[in-house]
């Protein structure tokens, strides 16, 4: 597969813009399976960027701290299993326990052909994590895995291709200049994004976007190539809203921002993109 960037006709096949007839449940229901007692900002972090990118729902499946920290700032949050159309599974969670993510994920009836994002401490976890898996991982946590897949290769593009082909799973390669891998090859590559986009929290903002937009294409299957083009675009959106957040603050330059600016951001750029 060749490698090209994010053109209008991509944006506009994955950003879907609710119609009259929607409800919540058509416009997409989000499973995130994040944050834990030690990382209570990344569950409402990740929640309030899946809700700020048009999810209809989002199902959050925590600890009982950080479920609380999200529904004291976000009440909208549903803390109830059932349905969902799109899964993101890891943020904010230690890195050395399957355990947890796999009694959370029990808690969901989940399909194998789902949609599911996995980042930070479900990388790990993959293997044991079913569906149409997009990986987003940064080159320090790319390159910890292919140490522990005993890769021999330094390089972070043959490590996220061959981890992509091993795992059978897309890798979006977090990065100031991101880039999205399938087993096939090197599918997209971003433009560059702010510096200022460097700290902590505005991966969990990704991960919720991208579980969003998943979730709004209501699909039952996923090809390679469809699960590679929406993280493409709402990396596109993520890089878009930073560089918005980072104009606004700098009155015209770039500036400093944090990361629970970003679904804001996201939010004015969709509507962008849909109107």
């Amino acid at each position: 597969m060749s490698s090209h960037t994010i053109g209008p006709d991509e944006l506009a096949a994955v950003v879907r813009a609710p119609s009259a007839s929607d409800d919540k449940y058509s416009r997409g229901v989000v499973g995130l399976v994040v944050g834990s007692d030690a990382y209570p900002g990344a569950a409402l972090l990740a929640c309030d960027a899946a809700l700020s990118a048009g999810a209809g729902m989002v199902r959050l499946v925590s600890s009982a701290a950080a479920e609380q920290v999200v529904l004291s700032a976000r009440p909208e949050v549903v803390i109830t299993p059932g349905r969902v159309d799109a899964l993101v599974v890891g943020c904010g969670m230690p890195s050395d326990d399957t355990p947890t993510v796999t009694n959370r994920l029990s808690r969901l009836p989940l399909r194998d052909t789902l949609p599911v994002v996995i980042d930070a401490g479900a990388l790990a976890s993959t293997p044991s994590i079913a569906g149409a898996r997009i990986l987003t991982p940064h080159r320090r946590e790319l390159a910890a895995l292919a140490r522990e897949r005993g890769y021999s290769t330094a390089d972070p593009h043959d490590q996220a291709l061959r981890l992509a082909t091993e795992w059978d799973v897309v890798v979006y390669l977090k990065g100031s200049r991101s880039e999205v891998f399938t087993p096939e090859g090197l599918a997209y590559e971003l433009p560059d994004a702010t510096p200022w986009l460097a700290t902590a929290g505005t991966g969990d903002v990704l991960a919720g976007v991208m579980g969003a937009l998943l979730a709004q294409q209501k699909k039952e299957t996923w090809s390679h190539a469809e699960l590679a083009r929406a993280a493409a675009v709402a990396g596109t959106i993520h890089a878009m809203a930073a560089q918005r957040v980072s104009s606004e603050a700098g009155g015209g330059s770039d500036g400093p921002i944090h990361a629970s600016e970003l679904g804001r951001g996201a939010s004015a750029v969709i509507a962008q993109i849909v109107a």
